[in-house]
């Protein structure tokens, strides 16, 4: 209805442009005589063109179909110039020539038009399609890299589990109890890519208690998130890979006991998370960059924001690696945990 109004106004236009120059022409027509022979005209052709565009679409003129087009759209011109020619006599009330030439020119130029809208078409719907196929990829992509995380991480929690059931049972069984809320949590956001920051914090803490029941006094946790930030969105999984990582190089490497430093800060128009250690650096471990978790977190980071991420290790003083992770900032529609029920689990001494 809309591209036929269009249409209309678009060929009452031409009527009336060329109206003018009839009127305002070397030899000057009057204008009733103007409007009612080119406006006639304009109209009769606003009529046949619904018809010509539909059999345009249907025959189009492709280098495969031109011959079977042709013996479609010939006819239908002639037809068209014959009807226009004789309905515009009877509008102006004088015999006129049949003039085949402007016809052809104003057919030509209806196919044409047609041809354009359809080439345009054909190239959205491409382009909508290769869109929604590329989504489809990365969530496919995205959800593998969870999965391969999710393994990964069990079997490190299962692997603390079973060194605290000889050495402190009663310890064993709390961390059996944790696993289950994790297992519990990773259920309920198991087709979630993206959680509010807080859930993804107690999340960590709870992965964080098994670490502290496994290495007691060798191991001290400090949280540096400002409550203001706890419904950024963060993509789920995202802090413990390097939280493991820090612990795995930090603890029981020195005289000290190892120090983890968990913070978040907004930079502008970016959400920057930051996990900190107190252990060798980087120089001493050159293939600590290369961990698995640590490769699946760059894959499903890379997969959720393209080129607006950036995951950089860097060595901090006196001494330890900091990872620094920066994504687009946003706040979650909803936040699963509410600020007062985040009880992070700090053991800075």
């Amino acid at each position: 209805m809309i591209q036929s109004g269009i249409g209309a106004g678009l060929w009452t236009a031409y009527g009336f442009l060329s109206a003018c120059q009839l009127h305002y022409g070397n030899s000057p027509m009057p204008w009733n005589e103007s409007l009612r022979s080119e406006l006639g005209y304009a109209w009769l052709w606003a009529a046949w063109t619904p018809l010509i565009l539909r059999e345009a679409r249907r025959f189009q003129t492709e280098s495969g179909q031109l011959l079977r087009s042709l013996s479609v759209h010939i006819p239908l011109m002639i037809v068209v110039a014959m009807a226009n020619r004789i309905a515009l006599d009877l509008i102006t009330g004088r015999d006129g020539d049949l003039r085949f030439d402007s016809a052809v020119a104003v057919y030509a130029l209806l196919l044409a038009v047609e041809r354009v809208h359809s080439l345009h078409r054909r190239n959205r719907t491409a382009v909508l399609k290769a869109g929604l196929l590329e989504a489809r990829l990365n969530e496919i992509q995205s959800q593998a890299l969870r999965m391969q995380l999710h393994p990964h991480f069990l079997f490190n929690t299962l692997h603390t589990i079973t060194e605290l059931i000889h050495e402190d049972p009663d310890s064993a069984e709390q961390t059996i109890a944790r696993l289950g809320e994790l297992l519990r949590m990773f259920i309920a956001t198991s087709d979630v890519h993206e959680v509010p920051l807080s859930e993804e914090l107690r999340i960590l803490d709870l992965y964080l208690d098994i670490e502290r029941a496994r290495f007691e006094d060798q191991l001290q946790v400090r949280f540096e998130v400002p409550e203001s930030l706890y419904s950024a969105v963060v993509p789920s999984l995202v802090l413990q890979p390097l939280a493991e990582n820090s612990i795995r190089h930090s603890v029981g490497r020195g005289a000290n006991p190892g120090c983890i430093v968990i913070a978040a800060e907004l930079e502008q128009d970016r959400l920057v998370l930051r996990v900190t250690d107190n252990g060798e650096g980087l120089k001493r471990e050159p293939a600590r960059q290369k961990g698995s978790g640590l490769a699946i977190t760059r894959g499903r980071l890379a997969t959720l924001y393209g080129p607006h991420h950036s995951l950089v290790l860097r060595n901090v003083r006196p001494c330890g690696v900091e990872a620094r992770i920066s994504v687009p900032f946003h706040l979650h529609a909803h936040t699963y945990f509410e600020k007062d029920n985040v009880e992070l689990q700090s053991t800075d001494r």
